[in-house]
Order: structure tokens, then C-alpha cells, then sequence
């Protein structure tokens, strides 16, 4: 471990509790990113185990989601699932028409080239996007979400648009193929028209979620990398991944999920994936969820946020709590709040 700061040491017993909760940055915590403890296999132990109990949560949630045996095949084979026509054709003409003409004050992030804008699809925007709250309530969405993520949970929900230019400067990060975190979590995306080549769609290295040999040595040399700092994101416990390191894990290469509106893809994205870089200017929308909680917990369930009163307000309380680490001058929050516009204006205000 490097030579640690007198606040650091007089924080050590924090930093040593956090190995057991979703700490990720190797650059943040001085215990997680300790060389030494790298060297003798802390990342990989906490990798295996997470991997686990996901494994063992997963089986508990089985009986009570609605998830067929077809999808939970593709999952352990695939590390993802697409389900075609995923809504009604009625249903899904309503999302369309509500989502496209939608205005409201977005939260906004840029990353390089290409900007995320979403709302969030809690309770209390009922009467404004009524069809894609009808939508994400499907048990069908839900299960699936909470399948993959292996924790019977509350997801977050959002109406998003991923606005991109190829022109538009920095080089977005989310096209380069990489894991989110050391443990397994989920993301869906419900796309709300055609995807092609040229739009910069989702892709991902099938069976990548799996824990295989060769992926715990590529692990545990990251972490020792990651450790000694180079790479901004992987140093956070993002960890980025060449083609030639999927060749020496056995893996094949990304595929390209060019896809056709009203499909749904729900992803464990510990797994390799990213964005394929966009060869125009591009507005793609859809319904977003993620869903990630501890990776340590044995049990599933028990989410506060699925009591009476919180149900429904997921993403509202996280918004709030950002916001208020950002006044108290606690944390950053990426997530900028931004002027009412129509969710799908390709007009850009940094």
C-alpha cells in the first residue's frame, strides 16, 4: 500500500469496510486499490464472491419473476436477452407518440461527443407520460430486470435520449468496450424505433459475464494496472478491454445490436459491452432501467424503496440526493438539470 495521508490512516477503518459494499475506484480507496492486496488476489476474491451470490440470489428470485426458461438460458449462455415486439403494437404506437412529443426540464450529461438526456418514469410522472409508465410496469420488464441484476429490487426507470456527433469533439467514452463494476448489475433498454449500423448501436461481448479462468487472470492483472494508476475509468473500477484481451480470454468479438423499434434488451453489463461509435448525428430514444444493489448481500428483497410511500420515487430520491450532496459540497452529480425542451430536440445547451 503507498504512503498513506494522516486523514487517509484515520479513515482506514472505512476504507477497510468498504471492500464488503459496491466500492469500486481503486484511486478513492486506498485499500481497494493497494497494490499489495491486489497482487495477492483482493479484486479477484471480491470478483468470485460477488459472482456468487449474484448466482445464489438469482436462484431465489427464479420462482417469483416473470421470466421464462428460454430467456433465462439465453442469459447464462448470452450474459444479455432480446425480446422482439416486446409491447403490444397499440401500446407501443402510444409510448411513441407520448415519448417523441414529450417537454419537460431534463437532466443532461455529456460524455465526449454525445449527450444523454432523460426524466425520470417514477409514480409522480403518471400524468404526463401515463403510456410509458404503463410500459415499464410490465411484469414482464420488471423481471427481467430484476433477473439479471439478481436482487428482487425497485429498478430506475427513465425516458432517455442519447443525442451523438460524430463531429462534436472528444471521442465518447461509452464506445469504448468496457465492464460498468466488478459485480454483476442491469440495464435495459427498450428502443423506441429502428436501430441501424450507422446509429450507434448497443454492443456486446456475448458470454463475458461468466467467470471463466482466463477472465479472473485478465481481472487480477487490471486490478494490479489499476492500482498503480494510467486509465481514468478503469483506475475508477471501470475497466476498459482490447480486442486483443478477448482473443487471450477465449471470447469472441462484440456484437452489434442493429435492431428494430419495440425490441427490449436487458443486460448484465459486468459483462464487456459499450456504444458503437455513430458515423452521423444521431437522436436515438428509448426506456431505460438500471438496477444495482449491494453485491454482498446473501439475501434478496428487502428494498426500502419498495415500501408504502417510497415505492414508485426511486429515481426522484436519487435525483434529490444528489443534488443535496452537491449543495453540501459533498459530491459531484454528473447529471446537470437543464430548460424545458422536447426530449428529442437534437439542440444541444452545455
Amino acid at each position: 500500500m503507498s504512503q498513506l495521508s494522516i486523514g487517509q490512516v484515520i479513515k482506514l477503518p472505512l476504507y477497510a469496510a468498504a471492500v464488503l459494499t459496491g466500492a469500486k475506484s481503486f484511486v478513492r480507496n486506498p485499500v481497494i486499490g493497494s497494490l499489495w492486496l491486489n497482487q495477492r488476489g483482493l479484486h479477484v476474491a471480491r470478483v468470485r464472491l460477488a459472482q456468487a451470490l449474484a448466482a445464489w440470489r438469482r436462484r431465489l428470485i427464479g420462482p417469483f419473476v416473470v421470466v421464462t426458461a428460454e430467456q433465462k438460458h439465453a442469459f447464462a449462455r448470452d450474459g444479455y436477452v432480446k425480446v422482439e415486439n416486446f409491447l403490444p403494437p397499440e401500446l407501443y404506437k402510444k409510448v411513441r407518440e407520448e415519448a417523441f412529443v414529450h417537454t419537460a426540464a431534463p437532466r443532461e450529461m455529456r460524455q465526449g461527443q454525445a449527450i444523454t438526456r432523460r426524466v425520470t418514469l417514477d409514480a409522480v410522472d403518471r400524468a404526463a407520460l401515463p403510456f410509458c409508465r404503463q410500459a415499464v410496469e410490465d411484469p414482464r420488464f420488471r423481471g427481467l430486470v430484476r433477473y439479471v441484476a439478481a436482487h428482487f429490487a425497485q429498478p430506475f426507470f427513465y425516458l432517455q435520449v442519447i443525442i451523438a456527433d460524430p463531429d462534436g469533439g472528444r471521442t465518447d467514452p461509452q464506445t469504448d468496450l468496457h465492464m460498468d463494476t466488478f459485480h454483476p448489475i442491469a440495464k435495459a433498454w427498450l428502443f423506441l424505433h429502428d436501430v441501424s449500423p450507422e446509429d450507434g448501436p448497443f454492443r456486446f461481448v456475448p458470454g463475458s459475464h461468466r467467470l471463466t479462468p482466463e477472465r479472473r487472470a485478465w481481472e487480477k492483472a487490471q486490478s494490479i494496472a489499476a492500482s498503480g494508476g494510467g486509465n481514468s475509468y478503469s483506475d475508477r473500477g471501470s475497466f476498459r478491454v482490447r480486442p486483443q484481451d478477448l482473443e487471450q480470454m477465449a471470447l469472441p468479438q462484440p456484437v452489434e445490436m442493429a435492431v428494430t423499434g419495440n425490441t427490449l434488451i436487458v443486460a448484465d453489463t459486468h459483462a464487456f459491452h459499450g456504444r458503437t461509435p455513430s458515423t452521423k448525428p444521431t437522436v436515438r430514444v428509448e426506456l431505460y432501467a438500471t438496477l444495482r444493489r449491494g453485491p454482498f448481500l446473501p439475501w434478496t428483497g428487502l428494498d426500502p424503496l419498495l415500501l408504502p410511500g417510497l415505492r414508485g420515487q426511486a429515481a426522484h430520491l436519487l435525483d434529490r440526493l444528489r443534488d443535496t450532496g452537491v449543495r453540501l459540497g459533498v459530491t459531484g452529480h454528473a447529471w446537470r438539470l437543464k430548460p424545458t425542451v422536447q426530449m428529442t430536440d437534437p439542440t444541444t445547451r452545455d
